[in-house]
């Protein structure tokens, strides 16, 4: 909100020519206007600390407008989430529901409220902040994530659905919906959101990615691979578009060049496990067996919780799956899951 708005809020009517006003000729109501001024200034500020501070002054100086000790706190809000001082941030917007009930408040207090993983409440904060204002994409696209977090695909999508009504390019929502369409199990779906992502913002590695792991399902190699090496043009050492690309090559029986994108993802990060077990069935199919085995063991080493299919292959060779590393931190879930 702009600072002409805000002294609306104030219930502030501007002196002309302050700013040119000798100092010794203004009166304390005009230094008392030109500080709460300065104070919403600072409250504005996209310095965190900054906006703290300035918005505290006003919300301590008691405000005789209860919309601007509502916005005071809204914004004083904003600065501790961005700080990931989540608690903090939801004492903030609860305060600014209580001052002046609005929706902007109770849209990002269910914000956080996802951030914590508390869907529930998210969810009933969202839906209060659409009732109260319907028109806000964003809204619809932040209850969608929390719908889809709680599993439920179809009010996910359907939120979604809303969001791109209202804003048609909305980038994200796209790459949103797309992930939900992948679990409702409807892939072309997936494929089309993916490539309104990419018309939208032609640089986005993610979308690319994403896009050739669905291709891969749907048998589509080849454009797995172009979509990877677009990816990869961007991003160079991108280790998700590398091991996605190997993919694209091991389906299309080009080994060699699987093998070499799965080493060079490697090379890039080489605590990355899915690259391990994928160079693993590359080395499988190739007939390299102890090269394989030592993949499958690298994979089940750095990640014993999470490498199930390591552990079938090396059942499959007939090998024990070895113990974890207890010098290798387990700081990888698989970097493929980070796209979501």
């Amino acid at each position: 909100m702009r600072i002409g708005m805000l002294i609306v809020l104030l219930g502030l009517i501007a002196q002309p020519a302050l700013a040119d006003t000798p100092l010794d000729s203004r009166t304390p109501q005009d230094l008392i206007q030109q500080q709460t001024l300065a104070d919403f200034g600072d409250c504005l500020s996209k310095e965190m600390e900054i906006a703290i501070s300035g918005c505290t002054r006003i919300i301590d100086g008691k405000p005789f407008v209860p919309t601007a000790l509502a916005y005071a706190y809204y914004y004083r809000g904003i600065a501790y989430e961005r700080k990931g001082a989540f608690k903090e941030a939801i004492a903030d917007y609860t305060e600014s529901i209580q001052a002046t009930p609005h929706a902007q408040a109770y849209a990002r207090r269910g914000l956080v409220y996802q951030h914590q993983h508390d869907f529930e409440r998210s969810i009933a904060d969202l839906t209060e902040a659409i009732r109260r204002g319907p028109q806000y994409a964003s809204t619809y696209d932040w209850r969608g994530l929390s719908y889809y977090y709680s599993r439920d695909n179809k009010r996910a999508i359907a939120d979604f659905d809303a969001a791109l009504r209202i804003d048609p390019k909305y980038a994200e929502v796209y790459w949103h919906r797309g992930q939900a369409r992948e679990m409702a199990l409807a892939p072309k779906a997936a494929l089309a959101d993916y490539g309104e992502l990419i018309k939208l913002d032609p640089k986005s590695v993610r979308g690319y990615v994403r896009r050739a792991i669905v291709l891969l399902q749907l048998g589509d190699a080849a454009g797995a691979i172009a979509d990877t090496s677009e990816a990869m043009r961007i991003e160079p050492k991108n280790v998700l578009a590398l091991t996605v690309r190997g993919n694209g090559y091991r389906a299309k029986g080009d080994l060699k060049r699987a093998i070499d994108d799965y080493s060079a993802a490697i090379l890039f990060a080489p605590s990355f496990t899915q690259a391990y077990h994928e160079r693993g069935v590359a080395y499988r199919m190739k007939g390299d067996r102890e090269d394989a085995i030592t993949d499958f063991k690298m994979a089940v080493r750095q990640q014993p919780m999470d490498s199930p299919d390591s552990r079938a292959e090396l059942k499959a060779l007939g090998v024990e799956a070895p113990a974890a590393d207890p010098l290798r931190p387990q700081t990888v879930k698989g970097l493929l899951d980070s796209l979501k």
